[in-house]
């Protein structure tokens, strides 16, 4: 019998994996979801024990349940001059409804909003009359 050292990898154990071929991104929550609830955006290709690996090897998080919905894209509407409306549909998107063993707070993104706004002019001639 020939043994394929490709599937095993050396010993029979698989190699490592360094970087993974899936990716999750955190969601802001519904408001009338459950404080132990978290929504991640995820890659397709990824199933439910999937995703319950990923968080538990990557970010040590213990989940109870894990659900799955795939979202359907935006929908707009364009027009282009000399042919008519178009519409055009965005990507859709696979959500994930994590439930952890414990409550989940969020920081406070009162400062990343306020990274965006624009500066009132008192502060803009206040920089630009500091002594030098």
């Amino acid at each position: 019998a020939v043994v394929s050292t490709q599937s095993t990898g050396i010993q029979g154990k698989r190699p490592p994996v360094l970087f993974t071929q899936y990716w999750m991104r955190v969601i802001p929550p519904r408001k009338d979801m459950p404080a132990n609830t978290v929504m991640f955006e995820c890659s397709f290709q990824m199933n439910r024990s999937e995703i319950k690996d990923y968080l538990k090897d990557i970010y040590n998080l213990e989940t109870v349940q894990v659900n799955t919905e795939v979202v359907d894209g935006e929908r707009f509407k364009y027009q282009i001059p000399g042919v008519g409306i178009k519409t055009h549909t965005n990507t859709h998107k696979k959500i994930a409804y994590v439930v952890l063993k414990d409550e989940v707070t969020y920081p406070d993104d009162t400062f990343l909003r306020s990274i965006g706004k624009p500066k009132s002019e008192e502060e803009e001639i206040d920089l630009l009359t500091a002594p030098s």
